[in-house]
This record gives structure tokens, sequence and C-alpha cells, in this order.
């Protein structure tokens, strides 16, 4: 997958965002809600859009719509990541808010889940994020869903509809992901990290390597 895109989220320090456009990340994500480990003040999310031209992830949970609009406008993203239990209604609002995709974070438990969900956002939003399902956090938590259940969604998905998948990858398995998944983007934060919040530049080139090297063999969940 040549065009395949990826997102470096979790991002806490200029330093590492200059890193990652210069791998080659199309994303970096920020996390402006307060509260959660990777999470930024507003004038470091400010100061990273300052240092790149990559496009930005405001990554949000459950803001106020005006709050919403502030930080994404703050920061100038290019994406607004809905990561909480943003309703329909929420999501319709924000979009008239600003020049901006809207993606909406689903906690993957199941298929059937994933393929409701889809029906109910996909008129709504440009992207879906799948993520793995942790009842206390909502995301970030380096664990992954199953695959193999999931498999390729591509058939189930408009032709703009952006699917974006995290949820514990890293550089060792983000090549499988992709022959399983067909997404459109691989998301990375925890699996690429020496500590919380604090990318390895290595690990950020093999990630975006062996994800973009997954058009070379096979396509499927089988090994």
């Amino acid at each position: 997958m040549s065009n395949l895109k990826v997102k470096i989220c979790g991002l806490t320090n200029t330093n590492d965002a200059i890193r990652a456009e210069d791998t080659g990340a199309n994303y970096g994500g920020i996390v402006l809600s307060q509260g959660f480990g990777r999470s930024v003040s507003l004038a470091i999310g400010e100061g990273i859009a300052s240092s790149v031209g990559m496009r930005l992830v405001s990554v949000l949970v459950n803001e106020e719509i005006e709050t919403a609009e502030h930080l994404a406008t703050s920061v100038k993203a290019s994406v607004i990541q809905m990561h909480g239990e943003e309703t329909l209604i929420y999501a319709k609002e924000l979009r008239m808010r600003g020049d901006w995709a809207l993606w909406k974070a689903i906690a993957v438990k199941d298929r059937a889940e994933v393929l409701t969900a889809l029906d109910q956002w996909e008129p709504i939003v440009d992207g879906i994020v799948l993520d793995s399902w942790n009842p206390d956090f909502p995301g970030g938590t380096g664990t992954k869903f199953s695959w193999e259940e999931i498999g390729n969604l591509r058939d189930d998905f408009s032709g703009n509809l952006e699917l974006v998948v995290a949820g514990g990858l890293n550089p060792d398995n983000v090549n499988y992901a992709v022959k399983c998944l067909q997404p459109d983007t691989v998301d990375v934060s925890s699996g690429i990290e020496l500590d919380l919040g604090r990318k390895d530049l290595g690990l950020m080139e093999s990630f975006i390597e062996n994800a973009r090297s997954s058009n070379i063999g096979h396509i499927g969940c089988s090994e």
C-alpha cells in the first residue's frame, strides 16, 4: 500500500513532531483534552503547530463544543478526532464550526459493533478510527483488538471515508495489521516510545518503513 498514510499520535514536544514529519508521517496527533497520559497544554500544541507543516489532528475527549472549536482552531488542526462519547448532533455542529475533517474513534469489541457504528457515523464524519476497547481509558493503552475477527472492512466503507487503524501497533506488527485490515491510515503512539510521551526516532523510521512495505506479498490475515 504505497499510498498508506501514517499518523504519529501523542506528540508532546516540538522535537518529536519535527522528527515525525521528517521521517514521513502524514499526520501528527496532539491530545488537547486534559487528564490523559499524553495530554499537552494549548501552548505546547501551538508550539508544535508552528514547527511543522504536516496535517495536525486535534484529539479531543468529550469537550464542550466551544472548547473543541477553540482548541482545534488554535493549533490550525486539519482534523478533529472525537475520542469520547460524542453524539451525531455534536459532530454535525462541530463540522459547521470550521474547515476541518472529522474522525470518530470506535472502541472495537467485535465486528458486528463495528459495522453498526459504521452505519451510524458514515454519513456524518470523514474518517473512522478503530481503536482497542478498554473500560477505563479511551485510547493510548498500547493494546490491540482482534484484527483477524474484524478483517477487511473496505467493502463496508464508502470511498470517501478514511479508515484509520490504531491500538497496539508497533514496528513489528504493523505490516500484518495493514494486510489484515487494509486501512487508509495507521495510527501509532506508545508503540514507538522510549517512555510515556517521548518518541524514538529509530522506532518511528522502522514503523513507517514496515507499514509502507505492506504492499509486498499477500493480502489477508494469514501469516
